[in-house]
């Protein structure tokens, strides 16, 4: 919706007053003299300016209009200045709307002093001077009311918007938290297995003349460690073929980790003392793990312990070794890569942790992680719980004002005795105080608001209170008209919701109608119950019924809209996470197609060469396995550069690259039946990149053979996948859903699922 400019309302004020004061009294040729009339444009003028500000500098020009409008009341007659009178107003729903919860209690307790100020000193009220200023602080407090909902309207599209930022952002750096997680994995797996069977093997050839037992061992351990190896390597490819299995649990075991490691002759000790959750224990394990994997590379033979113990708010790592037991370290620097610090300070930091590693002063070397006991969250953004609490707040002395100035007016009048006036101010606040849970329990405060109205018919058949305190009960049925917008905005049913509004007429009429019958005044004596029911609902049950059914609509419709807002960007982030989720499969076959090209064939041979007892084909084979998983590292923590004409953005895919993502799921061991009919087809650009991004979905659904048939042929353009991926969790339909609604796209559900989008150029009115 189109904001308003900011000029419109300040000339639209200004005229307005200028027309009835001084315009109207000089048009019936009213005496108006000319320093009045003066007075009244410069009070209109500077008012009207300063509002000009009000959604820059909302409190500065509060003041202004304090001052100018304190000389008009000084200078002017009384209500001269009926319109600009205002002003103070919308300044103050600007201050409400733009400006944090102290500034607005802070200038409305401002504004109520001034005006307070200037009823006791320019009208004289008497007796009706506190009903005077409780009608000013209940309508100041209904207008603060209605800013900090606005207010809260603006802070919740805001939280939207950075939310679908945020996925956004997910989903374009998918490609990448996927190649550095992959990485890790890459190397944990893998790096210390193929680092142990060249530092054996090598330590094999170079003593093997004196001491030819060894070259035995090296040849079995190589067999070995080369077909373990090899098995974990078919397992991180066929879960990166299937995305939707995960980890173990509970973790991995450091004992079972230490006891790998003292069969390559590192003397290893472990001590186990916490039950991290399974994120936390599976991160401790892939960090102890590379760090045990260093002290193999840099101290063979060394002394290491191992702890993980829990303290204050978290878990404490430490691997700590004496020392290196050789002081031969070429083949140790000629292996490292440079990635296994990086990669625990990365697990550590992914999880809200921290990582520290260097030399330890009594020698040697100590790695030492702190993890939190569980992962960290993201850092939730909302509204701070006083802002509903001020609005609660605002609304409970809105329903207070009624009854209040009923009171002062009774007291005032001497109606109400000082025995009488607690007991009246007692009911007063039960009845209105369950307001402020009226967002947690809507349908209670109603029932509360209805029961307590019954009290006063309850206390006048016990001659306690009389008909004429009758009032106060009368102008305490606003708090049943909040109450019954509080059950359409907040309530669990909305369906039922408009029983609240039958509720309140059938219980407040009656109870009414019983102070009649019990009290009656002396022109009703001796009419029948029925006749003062019937009075009642006329002139009190007609004007109740349509404030309460103003109420519970505004509620309903409120709630109706958000819901759908709310509804519209949760399906905007489902898209945005469907996205992400297909960009990172496709890295997830990408990735597994170079394991098979680089390293799998290698580190087979591994095993083969170390069975047939060929001790230098595994040395050649295990370095050229770590070569190549050094490059696929390097391939993954390196993100692709962009054209720099493209500032820094990759160019966005389109139907023509279909072959190419179909032959990157083939590459992964996937049959992908690809038929496009009328290929070549110029589209709309929105339309071109949703068909493709719609395809890309779909194939990262599933794992299991798929035809993709898309005809440009056909206007809409037709898309068939079959089978279609199942989707139990329904994030895939979102996706697809706020895609295809971005082009004006429909699925179709049934026998035979489709996809059809519109040809030609399409405008959309989302991101696409």
């Amino acid at each position: 919706m189109k904001r308003i400019p900011v000029w419109v309302l300040p000339v639209v004020l200004a005229l307005l007053q200028l027309t009835t004061w001084p315009g109207l009294p000089y048009l019936e040729r009213e005496h108006v003299s000319a320093l009045a009339a003066a007075t009244a444009v410069a009070v209109t003028v500077v008012a009207s300016v300063a509002l000009l500000w009000r959604r820059t500098a909302p409190v500065a020009v509060t003041g202004v209009i304090v001052v100018a409008l304190t000389v008009g009341e000084w200078g002017l007659p009384t209500d001269a200045l009926s319109a600009i009178g205002g002003a103070d107003v919308i300044a103050l729903y600007g201050v409400a709307v733009l400006r944090s919860q102290r500034a607005t209690l802070l200038t409305v307790l401002g504004l109520i002093g001034w005006q307070c100020a200037l009823v006791a000193a320019t009208d004289e009220l008497g007796a009706d001077y506190p009903a005077a200023v409780a009608l000013l602080v209940a309508f100041y407090v209904t207008v603060v009311a209605l800013g900090r909902a606005r207010h809260r309207w603006h802070a919740d599209r805001a939280r939207a918007a950075a939310e679908l930022a945020e996925a956004e952002d997910r989903r374009s750096r998918a490609a990448d938290t996927e190649r550095h997680r992959l990485a890790r994995e890459l190397h944990d797996v893998t790096a210390h297995h193929l680092t142990s069977i060249v530092v054996i093997a090598s330590a094999a050839q170079r003593i093997g003349a004196s001491r030819p037992e060894l070259v035995a061992e090296a040849r079995d351990f190589a067999a070995r460690t080369g077909r373990e190896t090899l098995a974990a390597l078919h397992r991180l490819v066929a879960l990166l073929q299937r995305p939707d299995v995960g980890p173990d649990a509970a973790g991995p075991r450091l004992e079972e980790l230490a006891e790998g490691f003292r069969r390559l002759g590192q003397r290893v000790t472990v001590t186990a003392g916490a039950e991290p959750a399974p994120a936390v224990a599976e991160a401790a394990y892939g960090i102890a793990r590379e760090a045990l994997t260093n002290t193999l590379r840099y101290a063979p033979g060394a002394t290491v312990t191992v702890a993980l113990q829990d303290v204050p708010g978290g878990v404490d790592l430490t691997v700590t070794d004496d020392g290196a037991a050789t002081a031969d370290g070429t083949v140790a620097d000629r292996l490292g890569s440079g990635r296994g610090l990086t990669g625990m300070r990365e697990r550590a930091e992914a999880l809200g942790g921290s990582l520290e590693a260097g030399p330890r002063s009594a020698g040697g070397w100590q790695v030492r992680a702190l993890l939190p006991a569980v992962p960290s969250p993201a850092a939730a953004t909302g509204r701070r719980p006083g802002a509903d609490r001020l609005i609660d707040a605002a609304v409970l002395l809105l329903a207070l004002v009624g009854p209040v100035v009923a009171l002062l007016i009774l007291l005032g009048e001497r109606y109400l005795t000082p025995g009488q006036a607690p007991l009246a101010v007692l009911l007063i606040i039960a009845h209105a105080a369950p307001l402020m849970w009226r967002r947690d329990r809507p349908w209670i405060v109603l029932a509360a608001a209805v029961g307590t109205t019954w009290l006063w018919p309850a206390l006048v058949a016990v001659g306690v209170l009389s008909l004429t305190h009758g009032w106060i009960a009368g102008l305490s049925l606003g708090v049943e008209v909040l109450a019954v917008h509080a059950v359409a905005r907040y309530g669990r049913e909305p369906v039922l919701s408009w029983l609240s509004m039958l509720a309140v007429l059938v219980t407040a009429i009656p109870a009414l109608t019983l102070i009649l019958v019990l009290d009656p005044p002396a022109d009703d004596a001796g009419e029948s119950p029925a006749f003062l029911l019937v009075v009642m609902i006329l002139f009190a049950g007609v004007p109740l019924g349509s404030w309460v059914l103003g109420a519970w609509l505004t509620g309903f419709l409120v709630r109706r809209r958000r819901e759908r807002d709310r509804l519209r960007q949760n399906h905007a982030v489902a898209a945005l996470t469907a996205w992400a989720v297909a960009e990172a499969g496709a890295e997830r076959a990408r990735v597994a197609a170079g394991l098979r090209a680089a390293v799998l064939r290698d580190t087979a041979v591994v095993a083969e060469a170390a069975d047939r007892g060929d001790l230098d084909q595994v040395l050649r084979s295990a370095r050229a396995a770590l070569d190549g998983m050094r490059g696929l590292l390097n391939d993954l923590r390196e993100a692709p550069a962009a054209d720099p004409a493209d500032h820094g953005r990759t160019p966005q895919p389109t139907l023509a690259a279909l072959p190419d993502l179909a032959d990157r799921w083939r590459a992964n061991g996937r049959t992908v039946t690809l038929e496009v009919t009328g290929a070549g087809r110029a589209l709309g650009p929105d339309v071109d990149l949703s068909a493709y991004r719609v395809v890309e979905l779909l194939l990262a659904g599933d794992t299991g053979p798929v035809t993709v048939r898309v005809d440009l042929t056909a206007d809409p353009l037709r898309i068939r996948v079959t089978p279609m991926p199942t989707d139990p969790g329904g994030e895939v339909a979102a996706g697809l859903r706020a895609r295809l609604a971005a082009v004006g796209g429909a699925l179709t559900t049934g026998a035979s699922p489709e996809i059809t989008l519109p040809n030609g150029e399409v405008t959309s009115s989302q991101p696409a």
